[in-house]
């Protein structure tokens, strides 16, 4: 790879992370309006929509960092009441929003334009899920992030994680929330990557 071209990736990174709301949502619609994440609407076995399926009991999913809403256009209709999709990026939501119409999904779906650190739910939800999103929070943010978000699960709902990592550079994410929380189910393909892990209540060990 070369120079300018890691220069770019670590600048990149570091505005997705840690830049300005206003920073973050110009990169995002950027890349999204250029089309660069059109492969995350295609995603086959490495989707966590199953994992959303099953804990979701025919509640409300509440998806953070939903991008073009590939995870929740592809849920059977049947498993979950509610769905909101909540990611930084207007164009992400825009497309996000015209794939419910086309689906004809839109009546039981939200979508808002917000940053996934400081956005407010508005109810309870059985799935609090991060497709991927996780990754671009700061790390010593991450356990207070999902924090912030425990009183809106329902009393048996949970958090589900997907996480893809084809050099082992996220482990440290996987080790964190299994340190600190109930992890209920966890599943890593060894061919995708993919690790998906599903999880609730603090540990009592946990700080």
């Amino acid at each position: 790879m070369k120079l300018n071209v890691k220069v770019e990736n670590i600048l990149r990174m570091l505005v997705q992370r840690y830049g300005s709301e206003s920073a973050k949502r110009h990169l995002w619609n950027r890349e999204f309006s250029s089309g660069k994440w059109n492969c995350l609407d295609n995603t086959g076995e490495e989707s966590i929509g199953s994992y959303l399926e099953k804990y979701a009991k025919h509640g409300a999913i509440l998806d953070l960092g939903c991008g073009t809403g590939a995870t929740g256009i592809g849920l059977n209709t049947s498993s979950y009441s509610f769905y909101t999709g909540v990611d930084i990026s207007d164009a992400a939501i825009n497309k996000a929003r015209t794939k419910a119409i086309e689906a004809g999904v839109a009546d039981r779906r939200e979508y808002c334009v917000a940053d996934i650190l400081t956005y407010v739910p508005k109810r309870q939800y059985n799935v609090i899920c991060f497709g991927d999103s996780i990754y671009y929070i700061p790390f010593t943010k991450i356990v207070p992030m999902l924090s912030r978000y425990m009183p809106y699960l329902s009393e048996t709902g949970v958090f589900a994680v997907r996480l893809f990592d084809s050099s082992g550079k996220l482990q440290h994410i996987i080790n964190l929330i299994e340190g600190h929380y109930m992890v209920i189910e966890k599943h890593l393909s060894d061919q995708s990557h993919v690790c998906n892990i599903i999880f609730g209540k603090m540990r009592d060990d946990g700080s």
